[in-house]
């Protein structure tokens, strides 16, 4: 369900992108995950050919991959080109990767946007995803905490009624779906999109930062502790992990 101000109206895309602009500015050990995040990203990026980001929101990827074209469903203050991710306006093998990062998640129509990335994407491109995963741990985390729906039962590839025309409406569970439990069926309809890596992590880190929308819960001073602890629980990633990182590459 889409967010409501205290006077009850649903919040616009420029409602909840000022939102995050504002946690973003406030909260430093959000901007260090993201950050360390969108390094992960950048080390995987296929050249040459553009970079598009779908749906950048506040574009802060740029600040790591200023080339990258921010991009968004709706005008924004932060986007330079709006582009529907199930309708990109690039000419056919033109762009060389395809960035969503917490963007997977809401796509009415994941099937489209797959034949689409086939389309545009060159020979050796990439799409790149960072998004939630459905962990044990975190799908009793978010369906608790999260606003967003989180939905394990839904079909992966179908279109979903309850986001389509609607920008912050979601399923995290959709990336855990599609590029994870029915990975085989993913290589069976898109062939040409290799899935070349897969990686679970953000264990603790990311719950207590408070994300985006909630206050942070771990001070300063322990952060190195924190990341030490994450570093330790790499081995329990299918039980625990919040995030996942996906890269599919074109193949001729």
């Amino acid at each position: 369900m889409r967010p409501v101000v205290s006077g009850g109206s649903p919040l616009t895309l420029a409602d909840d992108l000022a939102a995050q602009e504002l946690a973003w500015e406030t909260r430093p050990l959000l901007r260090r995950l993201y950050r360390s995040w969108f390094a992960l990203l950048a080390a995987r990026l296929s050249t040459p050919g553009p970079t598009i980001e779908l749906g950048a929101g506040i574009a802060r990827f740029k600040e790591i991959v200023p080339e990258a074209i921010a991009t968004d469903v709706e005008p924004t203050p932060w986007t330079e080109v709006v582009v529907d991710a199930q309708r990109m306006p690039y000419r056919d093998g033109s762009v060389g990767n395809v960035v969503l990062f917490d963007v997977f998640h809401h796509l009415a129509d994941p099937a489209g946007f797959l034949d689409e990335a086939r389309r545009v994407l060159r020979p050796g491109g990439r799409v790149l995803v960072i998004d939630p995963y459905c962990s044990p741990l975190s799908t009793a985390a978010y369906r608790t905490f999260h606003h967003e729906r989180t939905d394990v039962t839904a079909d992966p590839f179908a279109v979903d009624a309850d986001i389509a025309g609607r920008p912050m409406a979601s399923n995290q569970a959709r990336s855990t779906l599609v590029f994870f439990r029915h990975a085989d069926e993913l290589q069976q309809r898109w062939p040409e999109l290799a899935l070349v890596e897969r990686k679970r992590f953000s264990f603790i880190l990311y719950p207590l930062s408070g994300g985006f929308s909630r206050r942070p819960l771990l001070p300063r001073a322990l952060w190195l502790l924190g990341e030490l602890i994450e570093q330790a629980l790499r081995p329990l990633a299918p039980l625990l992990a919040f995030r996942c990182l996906v890269v599919l590459e074109r193949r001729r």
